[in-house]
């Protein structure tokens, strides 16, 4: 039999609301965009609550097609008692003052409302006046060559002039030179984590995930309740993307991270830069090559990229091949 939801006015999400949506969140395959909007009204959050855990309303309710697996789920958490292992994970957050940005948040960022799969939930060490900045994603392969590492600081040092948030995703290589470079510009740089925010990956970054948190943000989107898992490189790639006004690819093999990135920015409608590799460097020129393939516009030089973005103060043009 089903009964009609009886909604309530509410301004604030309570503890155990936020621990509700941070249950949901840890399931990758509810986030989807009409779900995420339902979500973002605090009075829907609040009404859920209130009629599955206090009211015990029987799950066939009349909720909206579009949110029906999501209160299957809710059910189960009720019937397993799964949120107050939910609850322990907002306190202890909390307590270290990582702030947990909800859908229903004013600071929850508006670009990733526009993606198939927001999330309901961010974690963040750090900034969170980081998230709605322009921002570049600076990507590549965790294998870079030397050169490959002086194109990234001068890559970094164009976009810090221009006012730009570096972000990229905390692993070897890439990676963690464009964060490096932006901190030791003065920048402001954001890692997207593929884990939870607590158990950084890979460990040796750790020192590096702590400046970071102090001059800009580290963003997850799972608590340590959910596994990790390889997936969850590509599933973080589409917030990485999605915060970006353009992703830049320093050098990747044919297949792999960076070459998924790129699907994932032009499925979103976000521009791929590709920057030329040596001719020595193979493996690169091959999935350079690719990249022009999927549509990715070639940069042979920082004056390519201020013919897209502007020419950043005492810049010089600097040709790589």
């Amino acid at each position: 039999m089903k009964q009609n939801v009886e909604y309530k006015e509410t301004a604030e999400l309570s503890l155990q609301e936020t621990a509700l949506l941070a249950y949901l969140n840890d399931y990758q395959s509810l986030k989807k965009r009409d779900t995420v909007v339902c979500l973002s009204d605090p009075a829907f959050v609040h009404n859920i609550f209130t009629n599955i855990f206090k009211n015990h309303s029987d799950v066939y309710i009349d909720y909206p097609e579009v949110i029906k697996s999501v209160i299957k789920k809710v059910v189960i958490a009720r019937e397993n008692c799964l949120l107050d292992h939910y609850i322990d994970i907002v306190k202890r957050y909390r307590q270290k003052n990582i702030r947990i940005v909800r859908v229903t948040d004013s600071e929850y960022p508006s670009k990733l409302m526009k993606i198939p799969d927001p999330p309901f939930v961010l974690y963040l060490k750090g900034r969170v006046e980081s998230l709605s900045r322009p921002a570049v994603a600076i990507v590549g392969t965790r294998d870079i060559s030397p050169e490959g590492t002086e194109k990234v600081q001068e890559i970094v040092g164009f976009f810090v002039q221009l006012g730009y948030t570096i972000i990229s995703g905390l692993a070897l290589g890439t990676d963690a030179c464009a964060h490096k470079a932006a901190l030791d510009l003065g920048g402001e740089t954001i890692a997207v984590l593929p884990g939870d925010i607590e158990n950084i990956v890979p460990r040796t970054n750790q020192e590096l995930a702590e400046r970071i948190s102090r001059s800009g943000a580290l963003v997850s989107e799972i608590t340590p309740l959910t596994k990790m898992h390889k997936g969850r490189y590509i599933e973080r790639n589409r917030i990485t993307s999605a915060l970006s006004e353009a992703v830049v690819v320093i050098e990747t093999k044919e297949s792999g991270g960076s070459i998924r990135q790129a699907e994932i920015a032009f499925r979103q409608g976000i521009p791929v830069y590709a920057v030329k590799p040596e001719d020595t460097n193979k493996r690169a020129v091959v999935g350079f090559d690719k990249l022009l393939a999927m549509g990715a516009m070639p940069i042979d030089s920082l004056h390519d990229l201020s013919v897209h973005f502007g020419k950043a103060q005492n810049s010089t043009v600097v040709l790589w091949n």
